[in-house]
């Protein structure tokens, strides 16, 4: 509270004397103040500047900034990453907001740590939330048998432009439009260390193969985290996921993970059900949620 009276104070206090709102620009980063809860050093902020031209603002004349950038390499939805303001937090916001409307995204979210730093400043702005997120642990990788699912074949990403059109027809079939994965982001996820990818097929009548699901984690030493477990909608409530979460269990298993980890969205009761039935926990201590604000229907276009 303290800070939007503050704001709103000295914003009153200069009206004879507006402060002007500009494109932040690689040569300007080195006068600003980067302390250690930074999200970025140096070069860093000038590279993504750089990247994500007119996504990052500051006032003339001061080191008041923003930080904006594309939430999960979505085109359409846009990220406030961090700020670093003494009197302009709100001016900076609604310029950079109005930023993202005129380009067309669809809908800004609020990065982790700008969320918990200002929650009041921004539920004062309009944002609000838009998923509670859930976190689930498995501490042992017991599963159940196989041979009591039905049969799909698994076949291992290797990021072929087939496998790429499959996954992704999967992905937004299966999911809501705000969890879609864009083929940026899958190319980025596919890139990282300890990433396993897998796709679920079917065969049909004919003898073609139809794409049902597919799921991806990540195997940090001991620890493996389920990134994403998807089923096509027809298929859903069949045991294709349970089959897919045994198979990634197992793989894990045999990779040297001893336990698992995964979240999910608080409203998803079916996938909830699916891990509690696999001996997952849920550990509320690290639930979050997801805040944002709406600038256009995502139908819209």
């Amino acid at each position: 509270m303290f800070d939007q009276l503050r704001q709103r104070f000295f914003t009153e206090a200069g009206r004879n004397k507006p402060a002007r709102v500009e494109p932040l620009l690689p040569s300007q980063v080195g006068e600003l103040n980067l302390n250690w809860t930074s999200h970025f050093n140096t070069p860093a902020l000038r590279e993504h500047i750089e990247e994500f031209s007119g996504l990052s603002l500051r006032v003339s004349g001061h080191s008041d900034y923003i930080i904006g950038d594309n939430w999960r390499r979505r085109r359409e939805i846009g990220q406030i990453t961090e700020t670093r303001t003494r009197y302009q937090r709100l001016l900076l916001v609604d310029q950079l907001v109005a930023e993202f409307a005129r380009r067309n995204y669809k809908l800004v979210i609020l990065g982790h740590d700008e969320q918990n730093d200002h929650q009041e400043f921004y539920t004062d702005a309009g944002f609000e939330q838009l998923e509670r997120i859930v976190y689930y642990e498995k501490s042992d990788m017991r599963i159940l048998p196989l041979a009591e699912f039905p049969p799909v074949s698994m076949e291992t990403y290797r990021h072929t432009p087939a496998q790429v059109n499959d996954l992704l027809a999967v992905d937004n079939a299966a999911f809501p439009w705000l969890w879609w994965n864009s083929q940026a982001e899958l190319n980025f996820y596919q890139a990282q260390e300890g990433v396993t990818i897998y796709l679920a097929y079917r065969k049909m009548p004919d003898g073609t193969r139809q794409p049902v699901g597919y799921f991806g984690f990540t195997l940090y030493d001991r620890w493996a985290h389920l990134d994403r477990l998807a089923v096509v909608p027809g298929l859903q409530g069949q045991r294709v996921g349970a089959y897919q979460l045994g198979y990634a269990i197992g793989l894990m298993e045999r990779r040297g993970a001893q336990r698992v980890t995964l979240s999910t969205q608080l409203n998803n009761t079916r996938s909830q059900a699916l891990y509690e039935g696999f001996g997952f926990h849920r550990v509320k201590s690290l639930e979050y949620s997801l805040v944002g604000k709406w600038l256009h229907s995502p139908s819209a276009g």
